[in-house]
């Protein structure tokens, strides 16, 4: 699962460097708002795997923990 959020952040990344130099930054307001927003929506992948590159929980946190099963105080203390 962490080659997949790895690989997305790297794409998104190229994509975005790649992407940039094509966005028609100087043109009228409507080409303006669509490469200001496509910016904003390649940041918010790239931001959102990165964070979960470094804040995901470790796998050894997320087993389950064995339940023990419930005994009956009174028949141990009656004898």
């Amino acid at each position: 699962m962490k080659q997949r959020y790895f690989m997305c952040f790297l794409l998104a990344t190229a994509m975005l460097m790649y992407g940039i130099e094509f966005l028609p930054m100087a043109g009228s307001m409507v080409d303006q708002i669509f490469a200001w927003g496509w910016i904003a929506f390649a940041s918010m992948v790239i931001l959102g795997n990165g964070l979960h590159l470094l804040y995901r929980k470790k796998e050894e946190a997320r087993k389950s923990v064995p339940i023990r099963k419930h005994v009956q105080v009174r028949t141990k203390l009656r004898g």
